[in-house]
């Protein structure tokens, strides 16, 4: 894929997530693209500044590195509410996540209509990636 000379807002997240999830993984670049079979750490380093735009093939390769769901690597903690909740629940033990998960699925199975119920409608995060 062509190296942009300007970055897009969405690539630019992507990025920024990549070497979030790389730096609390402790890894170099090198290192990461190395270990990851992605190849060249300049193209690593073009992803993380923005200006490559990483296929789904690619965002597999590094997750499964980087030791993380594919969904942590597009999933922006600082864009609402759901993307904090799914970060903090990638910081959580497994059975944790699963007490998490029995909990909302009981309380979606009380009310149903829970979103026509509080008037919100639709779920909308207050930011998202890439939006001005």
């Amino acid at each position: 894929m062509p190296r942009r000379a300007k970055p897009d807002a969405l690539s630019l997240a992507l990025g920024a997530r990549i070497r979030e999830l790389r730096e609390e993984a402790g890894l170099t670049l090198e290192r990461l693209a190395f270990e990851s079979d992605l190849g060249s750490k300049g193209h690593l380093s073009n992803i993380e500044h923005g200006l490559v735009r990483p296929t789904a093939h690619t965002l597999r390769t590094l997750s499964d590195r980087l030791g993380v769901e594919l969904a942590d690597m597009v999933t922006f903690p600082d864009a609402g509410d759901r993307g904090r909740l799914f970060e903090l629940t990638r910081r959580m033990a497994a059975t944790r996540v699963r007490t998490l998960l029995h909990e909302a699925e009981e309380i979606v199975a009380r009310t149903p209509r829970l979103r026509a119920a509080e008037g919100t409608g639709s779920y909308r995060p207050h930011r998202r990636p890439g939006s001005i």
